[in-house]
């Protein structure tokens, strides 16, 4: 029976330690402000602000934009600058310019991109140090102009009524 008893301990502390170690995350130093970008066609560019969370080391920023299909462009959207140092818990900026091709996008629906961003760490002084760089991706949309005149304004959050009349309520959606 102890036999038992030690053995099923043994298997919960196993169990623990493995799920303990799944839950560990990393965190990347360099990070965008938002985690979406829209990216109106009548907009020159967008400005896109990153952050060095490190409160000691400064960082390289490289960031891109890919297709939807995970390929690197340069149109009709770019990055400028493609590369930049953003020192320990500093900001840095990076505009998202529309290329001369941006009128070649589909005017009736959305485009999907990505951006990109790759934080480089410093060389470290120590001997056996392995650096890994963590990427960030997020989504970019781009917005033809057609799609740009949607009101907001109204949505149809404004046009449901909740009406009560003693203990029932009545939802009324004509959207």
């Amino acid at each position: 029976m102890s036999d038992l008893l030690c053995s099923a301990k043994l298997g919960a502390t196993t169990l623990a330690l493995l799920l303990s170690a799944a839950s560990l995350s990393a965190q990347a130093s360099v990070t965008p402000d938002r985690t979406r970008l829209i990216f109106n066609e009548s907009d020159k560019s967008i400005s896109v602000t990153l952050r060095n969370n490190d409160p000691k080391l400064p960082y390289l920023a490289q960031s891109w934009i890919e297709d939807e299909k995970g390929n690197k462009i340069s149109s009709p959207l770019t990055v400028l600058p493609p590369v930049q140092r953003i020192d320990s818990t500093m900001n840095g900026q990076v505009k998202v310019q529309g290329m001369p091709d941006i009128n070649k996008l589909p005017a009736d629906r959305e485009s999907l991109f990505y951006f990109n961003v790759r934080e480089i760490p410093p060389k470290s002084n120590k001997a056996n140090t392995l650096q890994i760089a963590l990427q960030t991706r997020i989504k970019l949309f781009g917005l033809p102009k057609a799609l740009e005149n949607v009101s907001m304004k109204n949505p149809w959050q404004y046009k449901v009524t909740l009406t009560r009349n003693g203990q029932e309520f009545t939802v009324n959606n004509p959207t």
